[in-house]
């Protein structure tokens, strides 16, 4: 995408061999990727604090809120009203909203307040690191497959996404091409034997839909009507 320069990515290809990005032990290393500054969920968004529970800011939220509410045990991080996780905030509030609850019939007591994403306390002892075998054998069977990437997404980037629908060795039905929406390009896609079908979302995020809800519906809306995108 053309956001770091050759420069850059030379001194990280130096600097950082066999380093975790996220989490860098190499002083050098650390260094040159405090220079890669991007919000990795969209590279051309701001980078805004990520809205899930974890330690807040210590803000004081509107007095509605707490009367709606009550105290929260986890309240997130507030980004501020431009970020795109702003949304993700305000959902913390309304699904703990004591009229939210009595509305999808939460018995008062049996349930605790309502956290949307608790990365750090997940509840599994088995960690299943690649699925490939997986979609390989499903595909295999016969069942009929969407794979799909935003492409402005570097949590996980669309390339690795390709590399690993690659990796099944299926010979391709449709070549490369784009798929349109309204006379635009939407993106891109590729058909492979066995039912599956790799696709691109253009301007999409880590979470595609989110970003570009329609050109995601009309991506999926073909796919499950059995039409060529």
């Amino acid at each position: 995408m053309g956001i770091i320069s050759d420069q850059l990515y030379e001194l990280i290809m130096e600097h950082c061999q066999g380093e975790d990005y996220s989490n860098p032990k190499n002083a050098l290393c650390a260094q040159v990727l405090d220079r890669y500054e991007i919000s990795h969920p969209h590279i051309l968004y701001k980078k805004c604090v990520y809205a899930s529970s974890g330690p807040n800011d210590g803000s004081t939220e509107r007095k509605i809120l707490k009367e709606e509410v009550g105290v929260l045990k986890h309240p997130p991080p507030r980004p501020s009203m431009g970020c795109q996780t702003y949304g993700n905030y305000l959902s913390y509030f309304w699904a703990n909203n004591n009229l939210t609850r009595k509305a999808l019939g939460i018995k008062k007591g049996s349930k605790d307040e309502w956290v949307r994403c608790h990365e750090r306390d997940l509840p599994y002892s088995l960690d299943i690191k690649s699925t490939i075998k997986y979609h390989h054998n499903m595909t295999l069977k016969g069942y009929r497959a969407l794979v799909y990437s935003g492409d402005h997404d570097s949590v996980i980037p669309f390339l690795g996404t390709q590399s690993w629908v690659r990796s099944l060795n299926f010979p391709i039905v449709d070549e490369w091409r784009a798929w349109h929406l309204d006379g635009q390009s939407a993106g891109f896609t590729i058909t492979y034997r066995n039912n599956l079908t790799f696709a691109t979302v253009k301007n999409g995020g880590h979470t595609a839909p989110e970003f570009e809800p329609e050109r995601c519906l009309a991506m999926f809306a073909r796919w499950v009507s059995h039409e060529s995108l």
